[in-house]
């Protein structure tokens, strides 16, 4: 594919102040990206949220710019008229979606492959869904699939929360997707907690579409304490679509799945797998049912995390160990 081919491309990463894993998701999501041509130019936008202080994500912004030799841009400086760069924002709110807003606002690339900060890709997985969406002129998001990695050192809780990664439930799965920048003409509200379901519904499922050959490998949690609270983040966050954009959520059918097909892709050694999943599931929706009678707003929090990539794993050799 040549550089004509190709449409200008931003690569777009909300993170906190005390994301530590920048270097290779960047390293990760940048050599993607130019993995079918090395001239093309892509602005790699950092939004770091999160209090004054020491920030070891600004410090893995940095390491990146100077490992792949590309122009550091630091807040409030104008990038270069051409070619690559790294771009750094800096918010003082600790909130994703700001972060989100922010990366959006500042792109000047008519494409935005919007990723997690802790993720890495499959080498061929950018041009994808970039190519996905330049034969597809009636879509506004191509998104990735989802691909957990378990190790044999890892136990029984990643395992579970790895289960649901191998279904594909109708949403925009919110780790990896393209975004045609214009798709969306306000930003996203800033109270939302759920942002990639807000895409879901907001421009409905004929807007979206995901290409399964565009990997995203993500870590499960290795502790119930850190599994259980996303799974409350994440049931509190379906809940405010329902209660805040019923129109949206009913006019295109999110949250109702083919159980059935689920159903028959399980084999009966995963059986307790998925008990413990849905138990889980039923704890998260009590839990999140009694915290947003003190409103939605406290769903988003930043979580401690248990992930950690094994050492010298990378996105070509990660797929052994998905589930």
């Amino acid at each position: 594919m040549s550089a004509s081919d190709v449409p200008a491309l931003a690569i777009g990463v909300p993170a906190t102040t005390g994301e530590d894993d920048l270097p290779a998701t960047l390293g990760s999501l940048y050599s993607s990206a130019v993995s079918s041509d090395a001239t093309l130019a892509v602005e790699v936008i950092v939004g770091v949220n999160g209090p004054e202080g020491p920030a070891p994500a600004i410090a893995g912004v940095e390491a990146f710019a100077r490992a792949h030799a590309l122009p550091f841009v630091p807040p409030g400086a104008a990038p270069p008229p051409a070619g690559s760069c790294v771009r750094l924002l800096r918010l003082l709110p600790q909130s994703k979606v700001a972060a989100w807003n922010a990366i959006r606002e500042a792109a000047r690339a008519p494409i935005i492959v919007f990723a997690d900060a802790d993720v890495r890709v499959a080498p061929a997985a950018i041009p994808r869904l970039v190519a996905r969406l330049a034969a597809a002129p009636e879509l506004a998001i191509a998104a990735g699939r989802e691909a957990a990695l378990v190790t044999p050192e890892d136990g029984l809780v990643a395992r579970v929360a790895a289960l649901p990664h191998r279904f594909d439930f109708g949403n925009v799965p919110g780790r990896l997707y393209a975004l045609r920048s214009a798709a969306l003409p306000e930003p996203m509200p800033a109270h939302v907690l759920h942002e990639d379901a807000y895409l879901s519904v907001r421009l409905g499922r004929e807007r979206f579409a995901k290409e399964h050959e565009a990997i995203v490998y993500l870590r499960p949690p290795a502790t119930w304490h850190e599994y259980l609270r996303q799974r409350v983040r994440n049931e509190v966050g379906k809940l405010q679509l329902t209660h805040e954009f019923p129109e949206l959520h009913r006019a295109h059918g999110f949250g109702r799945y083919p159980w059935r097909k689920f159903v028959a892709e399980i084999a009966p050694r995963e059986y307790p797998l998925v008990a413990l999943s849905m138990a889980a599931r039923v704890f998260a929706r009590v839990r999140a049912l009694r915290q947003i009678r003190s409103g939605f707003r406290r769903g988003w929090a930043v979580l401690p995390s248990t992930k950690r990539w094994p050492t010298a794993t990378d996105a070509s050799g990660a797929g052994s160990g998905r589930v």
